[in-house]
């Protein structure tokens, strides 16, 4: 996956439903990352999680929107 050209998009958490987006990458040990944002609405309040995952585990957990 080619992070560079999908940060910014928008994606869907396959757990909750909620939206999230890249916002960040960089890679430590020859690992690449990436940093979510994810916004969960609950109830009449949002929430705002950041999640920093492999780029290899966004496959896993989120979908392209």
């Amino acid at each position: 996956m080619n992070a560079k050209k999908n940060l910014k998009e928008q994606l869907i958490c396959l757990k909750t439903g909620a939206k999230a987006k890249i916002i960040n990458r960089f890679e430590h040990e020859n690992i690449s990352y990436v940093k979510v944002s994810i916004n969960i609405q609950f109830q009449n309040s949002y929430f705002q999680i950041l999640k920093t995952l492999t780029i290899d585990e966004i496959n896993k957990q989120f979908n392209y929107q």
